[in-house]
């Protein structure tokens, strides 16, 4: 449970710390910040999904295990996989309504 809530965290800190300094780079640079950061959050939302699993080799190698008849390694990666895409849809939620961004 302690790692599912890492991973939940992790994805969701990624979207929202980047979006937060690519805010911060566009004001620095004379662009508009809230529309960067609103940009960012949904770009980065693969990044945090990647990011949180520690790569995607790995969460491959073990769907692989499905097929040899192991399903208790199997099971364990898609819950961190979905857990991992809910951190990382909630913080682009979150910054979405943050900036009041619409997502295109």
């Amino acid at each position: 449970m302690a790692q599912v809530i890492l991973t939940f965290c992790v994805a969701y800190g990624i979207v929202i710390g980047g979006s937060i300094l690519g805010g911060m780079g566009a004001f620095f640079s004379d662009r508009a910040p809230l529309l960067v950061m609103s940009d960012l959050a949904i770009q980065l939302k693969i990044m945090g999904l990647v990011g949180a699993l520690g790569g995607t080799f790995d969460s491959f190698l073990q769907i692989e295990k499905l097929f040899v008849g192991n399903f208790s390694p199997v099971l364990k990666q898609l819950i961190y996989i979905f857990a991992a895409f809910i951190g990382a849809h909630l913080g682009t939620i979150s910054m979405l309504w943050l900036t009041q961004g619409k997502a295109s």
